[in-house]
């Protein structure tokens, strides 16, 4: 399984904590960087992952060159930002699957990623899945989905209203499966995934939600990174 890790953004509202290492880089316990958590620890053996990198690329190919990792990393740069939306349509062009997961490099999960494989549907009306969490995010972005969890609504780190009473609301944990040839399809542009990409599937209604009972631990930004180093 392909997997793409989101790594490229300027990350303005980790300044505070460090203005020249990548969130990817951080140590997130007294051994590891998540960078070395997620390759080694949380994907499966043998992935082939993605690194959409951007902003401070250099050290993260730097960093990667010392190290030993169990799957094969490859990187897909962009030479100007290009949001999450424009990132994941540039890392589509190196994939050779049908589908592949993204997240976020800046997230501890706790969901498994194979339990997340297994329940997600990928029909060919389904263009992109989203993991989520029934604990509520109040800074994370909620979702809004009928009992067949399609999105009704999705909105960026703020609560949507509640439109049916069929319905339930969720938050999104950063986690995604992503339909290859839909993201080949567009255009290599700045574009945000959440703000964009998202609002567009949703009125197709051609993306669907994955629910969990889970946490999950994004350290982008100073109060989060010192709640993670607590725990």
């Amino acid at each position: 399984m392909y997997t793409v890790i989101l790594c490229g953004g300027k990350g303005t509202r980790f300044q505070e904590v460090s203005s020249t290492l990548p969130k990817i880089l951080v140590k997130i316990n007294k051994n590891q960087t998540m960078l070395d958590w997620l390759a080694n620890d949380y994907l499966p053996q043998n992935s082939e992952i993605i690194l959409a990198t951007g902003h401070l690329h250099n050290i993260i190919e730097n960093y990667i060159s010392s190290v030993n990792y169990r799957s094969r990393i490859t990187f897909s740069k962009e030479n100007q930002p290009l949001g999450t939306g424009g990132a994941l349509a540039l890392a589509s062009r190196l994939i050779k699957t049908k589908d592949f997961i993204a997240l976020n490099g800046d997230t501890i999960q706790e969901v498994n990623l194979l339990e997340f494989l297994q329940k997600t549907n990928m029909d060919d009306s389904v263009k992109l899945n989203i993991a989520c969490t029934d604990n509520n995010y109040d800074d994370s972005g909620s979702i809004h989905i009928d009992y067949n969890n399609y999105i009704i609504k999705f909105a960026e780190k703020t609560l949507p209203e509640k439109q049916h009473h069929l319905s339930k609301i969720y938050t999104s944990i950063g986690l995604y499966r992503c339909k290859t040839e839909y993201f080949r399809s567009q255009s290599v542009i700045s574009s945000s995934l959440e703000s964009d990409i998202i609002p567009m599937l949703v009125k197709e209604k051609s993306v669907k939600a994955t629910p969990f009972s889970v946490k999950f631990h994004d350290y982008g930004t100073l109060d989060r990174y010192k709640k993670m180093n607590k725990r």
